[in-house]
């Protein structure tokens, strides 16, 4: 398995420990809330390393029981990944989080959270 592959799936293995649904990319439309969606991008790859983005969306609907379960949902996130080394052999990634920020959605009902976090990702040879 290619290491992006496994990297999406301990991504995906470790936001699963984390309340709501996990998907990647895109959740279906029939999604409950709260939910997380997350996807990889590149960055910067060297001989040493690569380093990759992972940016996880937190969404709940305000009218669910408790308004505030986004922010929850989202500290768990930050805390599952902030300064987090989760080695998985053949893969040895290390994550920092980046940013953390609401995005206005023009559903006013939505409360979306998106958290940006840098990977360092080592492989074994």
């Amino acid at each position: 398995m290619s290491k992006t592959k496994l990297l999406r799936k301990l991504t995906q293995t470790q936001l699963q420990t984390v309340q709501g649904g996990t998907y990647h990319k895109k959740a279906p439309p029939d999604a409950d809330y709260p939910y997380k969606t997350f996807r990889l991008e590149s960055g910067t790859f060297t001989d040493a390393r690569d380093d990759l983005y992972l940016e996880v969306d937190v969404w709940d609907r305000n009218e669910s029981e408790d308004p505030k379960i986004a922010e929850d949902v989202a500290d768990e996130v930050e805390h599952l990944f902030r300064n987090a080394n989760i080695p998985a052999p053949p893969i040895y990634p290390t994550f920092f989080r980046e940013s953390r920020y609401p995005v206005d959605d023009p559903d006013k009902n939505l409360q979306h959270i998106r958290l940006r976090f840098l990977v360092q990702l080592y492989e074994e040879e």
